[in-house]
C-alpha cells in the first residue's frame, strides 16, 4: 500500500481519487482579507463553497501549494475545510519567494542548508506552526531564468528532506523558466528525479522543453488550461498529444493553479476550479485522448507521485 500524507493524517494513494496537483485553497499576499487586492483567497464562505463544489462534480483531492513563505498557510483552516467536504488536502512545506515584512522568510533566510533541511523534515514529520498537521510534499522556486540565493538554499534543502522523508517535490517556475537549472541542483544532491516536478511548463509552450524535462524522469504540471489570455488551449492540446505519443503520458498532471479572486465564479470571476473537469477533459476526450490517459493525468499519476516512497 502506498500512503500519501494529507492534513488529516496518512491515506491510501488509492483514495485521492480526482486530483489538481497545484491550488492554492486559501492565499492571502499580503492582502488580510481586503476586498480590493486580487492575490486575497482568504474568505471562510467563499473557500468552503469552492471546495464543496469542487467535491460535488467529483473532486477528491487538493494539492495545496502554500508554504511558510506565502501569507495566507494556516493548516487549521485546511483540516476544517477537509473535514468538512471530505476533499483531500495535501499540506506542503519549503519554500517560494522572499516577501517584504514576512517574519517566516526572515527566519529561512537566517538558516544554512542543513538547519533549512531538518526545519523541512519537522513539518513533514512532526507538524506544522505547532500542530500535528503534517506536510506531504515540498515546494521549492526559481525566478525568471535565475535563482536567488535563498531560493537555491533551499532547493537543496527540499532534495535532502524529500530524500530523508520519501515525500516528493515540485517547483514553481517563472513563465516555465529555469527547469533545467533546477533540476541540475537537486541532482546534484542525489535526488531520485522521479520524485521531482515541475510546475508551470506550460507557460513556456516549447515541446522540445517538456520533452527533455520527461526524459530525466521528472513529472511536468500543465497548470494553465482556461486562461487563454496566455495563448489557446488548442496549443496545450497539441504539446499533450505530442508528449503523450512519445510515452509520457505517466508523468504529466493537470490542474488550474487558480490564486486570484478573479480566477474563481465566487468573487464574480471564472473560469474557476470546476472548469477543468466540466470543460478541458471533455475537449480531450474530443479531440481524440482516451479516457485511459485523462485518468493518468488526474489520478493515476498524481496518487503515484504524491506517495510517500522511501
Amino acid at each position: 500500500m502506498s500512503l500519501v500524507r494529507t492534513v488529516l493524517g496518512d491515506i491510501d494513494s488509492k483514495e485521492l481519487g480526482f486530483t489538481m496537483a497545484h491550488e492554492h485553497v486559501f492565499l492571502d499576499v499580503g492582502g488580510h482579507g481586503n476586498p480590493d487586492m486580487e492575490w486575497s483567497l482568504w474568505r471562510w464562505d467563499e473557500q468552503l463553497d469552492m471546495v464543496k463544489k469542487y467535491k460535488a462534480i467529483g473532486g477528491g483531492t487538493l494539492i495545496d501549494a502554500n508554504p511558510m513563505s506565502y501569507d495566507g498557510r494556516d493548516v487549521a483552516r485546511l483540516y476544517t475545510v477537509s473535514k468538512q467536504t471530505g476533499v483531500n488536502i495535501v499540506a506542503c512545506t519549503g519554500f517560494v519567494k522572499s516577501k517584504p515584512n514576512n517574519e517566516n522568510c526572515k527566519a529561512l533566510s537566517n538558516m544554512d542548508v542543513k538547519q533549512m533541511t531538518d526545519f523541512f523534515v519537522s513539518e513533514i514529520e512532526n507538524g506544522i506552526d505547532g500542530t500535528d498537521i503534517k506536510a506531504g510534499w515540498i515546494k521549492g522556486a526559481s525566478m525568471y531564468h535565475c535563482i536567488t540565493d535563498i531560493q537555491e538554499k533551499a532547493m537543496r534543502a527540499g532534495a535532502r528532506a524529500s530524500m530523508i522523508t520519501g515525500v516528493p517535490m515540485h517547483t514553481h517556475t517563472e513563465v516555465g523558466t529555469y527547469c533545467f537549472e533546477q533540476i541540475e541542483i537537486v541532482e546534484s544532491e542525489g535526488m531520485d528525479l522521479t520524485r521531482f516536478g515541475i510546475a508551470h511548463v506550460d507557460r513556456n509552450p516549447d515541446y522540445w522543453l517538456h520533452k527533455k524535462i520527461c526524459e530525466k524522469g521528472c513529472y511536468i504540471i500543465y497548470d494553465g488550461p482556461g486562461k487563454a489570455k496566455y495563448y489557446p488551449d488548442s496549443m496545450r492540446v497539441e504539446l499533450l498529444r505530442k508528449l503523450v505519443g512519445d510515452g509520457y503520458g505517466k508523468q504529466i498532471m493537470l490542474c488550474n493553479d487558480m490564486g486570484k479572486k478573479s480566477h474563481h465564479p465566487q468573487y464574480g470571476g471564472g473560469p474557476g476550479w470546476n472548469w477543468l473537469k466540466e470543460k478541458f477533459l471533455p475537449r480531450l476526450l474530443d479531440e481524440g485522448f482516451s479516457q485511459e490517459t485523462i485518468d493518468d493525468f488526474m489520478i493515476n499519476n498524481p496518487a503515484r507521485f504524491y506517495s510517500l516512497r522511501k
